[in-house]
């Protein structure tokens, strides 16, 4: 579906563009809390939080809660410029992608009850639950038993990845905001979100290495609905999340 042109207009040229996804449906989440959280932010213009605010521009993408699926989409993302694959959801059609990259791309998936967590790490291998398609990660090591995780094309990256994003002062500020259910997170589940965040790190890393900016990545968990936060409190705090990091670089 083409972008109309009335949407290309309104994104100002001197806006930061930010890319934030959730996942679709996955064992007992037929509507993935996550795509409900993050996709009231889609097109929207918002601002950084600077003495002279920027406008900073949101594009919201639902991705498969598949290995498959992160495999291929993390290389375009963090393309130059980037290649998005195709929304799960089709009401959500994207904007055109900033030629230089995205300034920041933001992770979303859902965890278990309680509090928002900050995920600060991605680790490369250890990924051994099946999808929502009922399949394996793909096996990145000979060996028995199987090593399953990044293997070929991620062999120079280390073992584990973590955010540039300084998650103490983002925390900090978000309670300040009243966005007081956030707790920082060393350990993403490795499964489908530590997935993400480990391919989109080092993805970001690659392109820094050709010479073009590093964009910041970050992953955050939310609870399933009302449990105990409300998908509005969610979406409020991302959209704090982007404003204060946007402030940063």
């Amino acid at each position: 579906m083409p972008v109309p042109t009335k949407q290309r207009d309104l994104i100002d040229p001197s806006a930061l563009r930010v890319l934030i996804t959730g996942y679709g449906p996955f064992r007992g989440f037929p509507v993935n809390p996550s795509w409900l959280a993050v996709k009231p932010l889609h097109n929207r213009t918002i601002h950084s939080l600077n003495a002279h605010p920027r406008p900073v521009h949101i594009t919201a993408l639902q991705l498969p809660t598949s290995y498959a699926a992160v495999l291929a989409a993390a290389p375009g993302i963090h393309a130059r410029p980037p290649a998005l694959p195709k929304s799960l959801d089709p009401s959500c059609v994207p904007a055109p992608p900033p030629r230089g990259g995205y300034d920041l791309v933001l992770h979303v998936g859902v965890a278990g009850p309680g509090a928002m967590r900050v995920e600060q790490r991605g680790r490369k291998h250890g990924y051994n639950s099946p999808d929502a398609d009922d399949e394996l990660c793909p096996v990145a090591l000979d060996g028995a038993p199987p090593v399953r995780g990044f293997g070929k094309g991620y062999e120079e990256f280390p073992d584990e990845m973590y955010t540039p994003v300084d998650c103490a002062k983002l925390i900090e500020y978000l309670k300040d905001m009243g966005i007081s259910d956030v707790v920082p997170s060393s350990n993403a589940g490795l499964y489908l979100c530590e997935f993400i965040t480990y391919g989109s790190l080092a993805e970001a890393e690659r392109a820094a290495a050709q010479g073009k900016k590093e964009t910041p990545v970050l992953f955050i968990h939310i609870p399933p609905v009302e449990q105990p936060l409300s998908t509005e409190y969610c979406t409020e705090a991302l959209r704090r999340t982007i404003s204060w990091i946007c402030s940063q670089w």
